[in-house]
């Protein structure tokens, strides 16, 4: 009679007593098994490069804030809670005094910071000059990159001298240059960040009046200046909303 307990002479053994040699059936079963238990099992996950500049925390960011012209991106005294990238467009960096008079101190543009030098609150507002588009980095990501990162607390610091340099221009062309010298000044570093060629047009998106409140002067002084420069031939400006920087005229 057979045993209604035995195993078919076809099922692998795989309850053999402890210390008896494995059967080839064994062997063929425990891989069979290994290999559905590893394809069950989901590979690791690649771990990130650590970001070697700022703009790799940025590029690992895929949410991106859209804002239209004249909207408010930050506000002064707001909490700061993130970092800003802009992506593209121009951003107007402004404080307002208690009379209500306006200082533009910096039109921020493409490939700019915003917050660099701003820990617990924004010691400024920044508003879309023109369509703006910005990534954002949040602060304790930021925090933690610095931690384990030398390389990027010192572009941080290379970052704010740059600022604090431009700044510095900006208060000593406030205090000894004429309107035409201060737009001149103006119209060349913007379109040097713009990386415009000494051939090409630049697009002026901001109006005459944000123009007046960065360089300390009424939109009527502006509009003056911006006359005298084309009547010396300093600069070229086929529409009203585009200019071009003129090479000096030779010396005879």
């Amino acid at each position: 009679m057979t045993d209604s307990n035995a195993k078919s002479s076809g099922s692998p053994d795989l309850d053999a007593a402890p210390g008896q040699e494995p059967t080839h059936e064994n062997q063929h079963a425990a891989q069979e098994s290994a290999a559905r238990h590893a394809a069950r099992t989901p590979p690791p996950a690649h771990e990130k490069p650590e970001p070697q500049h700022l703009r790799d925390l940025f590029d690992n960011a895929t949410f991106e804030h859209h804002y239209q012209p004249d909207s408010t991106i930050v506000l002064h005294g707001d909490r700061v809670q993130a970092m800003y990238l802009i992506v593209s467009g121009t951003v107007r960096c402004c404080t307002i005094d208690p009379e209500g008079r306006r200082q533009i101190f910096r039109f921020a543009q493409k490939g700019a910071v915003l917050g660099v030098a701003d820990i617990d609150k924004w010691h400024f507002t920044a508003e879309a000059v023109d369509h703006v588009i910005l990534r954002s980095v949040a602060q304790s990501t930021l925090r933690q990159a610095l931690t384990a990162n030398p390389r990027l607390c010192q572009e941080l610091v290379t970052r704010i001298c740059d600022l604090l340099r431009k700044d510095e221009r900006q208060l000593l062309s406030l205090a000894h240059n004429k309107a035409p010298e201060r737009l001149l000044q103006f119209l060349t570093d913007f379109a040097a960040e713009r990386g415009a060629s000494g051939k090409s047009h630049v697009a002026l998106p901001m109006c005459r009046r944000d123009i007046a409140d960065h360089l300390g002067l009424s939109i009527e002084t502006v509009s003056r200046a911006f006359s005298a420069l084309k009547n010396s031939g300093q600069i070229e400006m086929p529409t009203f909303e585009s200019y071009r920087i003129c090479p000096p005229a030779p010396v005879a």
